[in-house]
């Protein structure tokens, strides 16, 4: 849908219930609204606009997505591996018959907005797979795409960097994709950096012995391997300067509990894909074993996933790692990733908010907070259309 409610005065808006953010259910009160912001919430009103029967959301925000490969045939490539899938979707970005990068860029923007996505952080890892009208028509869900580096040749580090002249931030491929002089660059500039790391246990064996699936892939498309040697990917993102806030490890399903917590105390935020590491079938990740929050969320692409769909992806999470409530990945995909890309103003329906919302059909409301997040997390419940906004 992506509809947004027309600004200018002041508006009242009551369903029957409001989940303000994870922690907080309101019954039978008002969401008012002005010029795209909540104001707050008000008892009953004579001027309310009544919705009966609805139950409403904060919008989601995912801070991992790719536009490119909409329309990949990815039910037929192999999930044995990451370098067997990765020769697949290489092979077929050769060819002629599929969607060009900005048609399927557009195909994904609008799964999203159906799906209720508020925000996505893309990696733009093919040159025009965004969507300018997207952009100018100030459509939902909001996006900041990063150009990705893909240049594991420390030559090309200079080339590299211009192309993320005027850009908000930037995406690294991989430690594998990026050479050490590419990375240290990257980090070292102001703004996010975002990059794929501890994914699977192929990278970290070509880090550590320079041997494996990886190396064999790179040498077959002629492309170096790294350099030099490290006993983990977060030792690899240490030496490239990259523990520091502002930083977004993507995925992180490989990573250990000590390793994790080494990028906690860095301010480095964690970023899981379960969509796309249910494609894969991995191993369960440790992050409630590092005692940590449960991390914000991604949907990666068409390439690994079945869906591009943040409720989904919200779903999947409780079912691959339940050692967290309903709760805790509700706030995951919704404040949670409003923190990991430093956006106070999303993910929550406080005053101050931007006024982002999803609408639900409800039989009745909800006893809580967290009985609503467990009421979310049913797969029978869908928003009634996408994701609106008030202007």
């Amino acid at each position: 849908m992506g509809r947004r409610v027309s600004g200018g005065a002041v508006r009242r808006l009551r369903p029957d219930a409001i989940l303000v953010d994870s922690q907080t259910l309101l019954s039978d009160r008002a969401l008012v609204v002005r010029d795209g912001r909540v104001l707050g919430h008000d008892g009953p009103s004579a001027e309310d606009e009544v919705h009966p029967g609805e139950f409403w959301s904060a919008a989601p925000v995912l801070v991992h997505a790719h536009l490119e490969s909409h329309d990949a045939p990815a039910a037929t490539w192999s999930r044995a591996g990451f370098a067997a899938w990765a020769a697949e979707l290489l092979a077929w970005r050769e060819r002629r018959d599929r969607l060009p990068p900005d048609q399927a860029a557009a195909a994904s923007l609008a799964e999203l907005r159906r799906a209720g996505c508020g925000f996505v952080l893309a990696h733009r890892a093919e040159a025009g797979a965004t969507s300018e009208a997207h952009r100018r028509a100030r459509e939902l869900p909001e996006l900041l795409d990063l150009p990705e580096l893909f240049a594991p040749e420390p030559e090309r580090a200079g080339e590299a960097l211009r192309t993320c002249a005027g850009a908000p931030g930037r995406a690294l491929h991989s430690p594998f994709g990026v050479s050490l002089e590419l990375a240290r660059a990257a980090f070292a500039a102001p703004g996010p950096v975002s990059i794929h790391l501890g994914e699977h246990a192929e990278e970290r064996r070509l880090l550590a012995a320079g041997d494996g699936p990886l190396a064999e892939l790179l040498r077959a498309r002629g492309r170096p391997l790294p350099a030099g040697r490290w006993p983990s990917p977060v030792d690899w993102l240490a030496d490239a300067g990259g523990l520091r806030p502002g930083v977004l490890a993507v995925h992180g399903a490989d990573l250990r509990p000590e390793e994790l917590r080494r990028l906690d105390r860095a301010g480095v935020r964690v970023v899981w894909c379960p969509g796309t590491h249910r494609f894969f079938r991995r191993p369960a990740p440790a992050f409630a074993a590092a005692g940590l929050p449960a991390p914000a969320l991604g949907c990666d692409s068409r390439a690994s996933n079945d869906a591009l769909d943040p409720l989904r992806e919200f779903r999947l999470a409780g079912r691959l790692l339940p050692d967290f409530p309903p709760a805790a990945w509700w706030r995951a995909a919704t404040e949670g990733g409003a923190e990991a890309v430093g956006r106070a103003d999303l993910g929550h329906l406080r005053p101050g908010a931007a006024a982002r919302w999803l609408r639900f059909r409800a039989p009745r409301s909800p006893a809580d907070a967290a009985a609503a997040c467990v009421w979310l997390a049913g797969e029978e419940v869908r928003p009634i259309g996408g994701v609106e906004a008030a202007a």
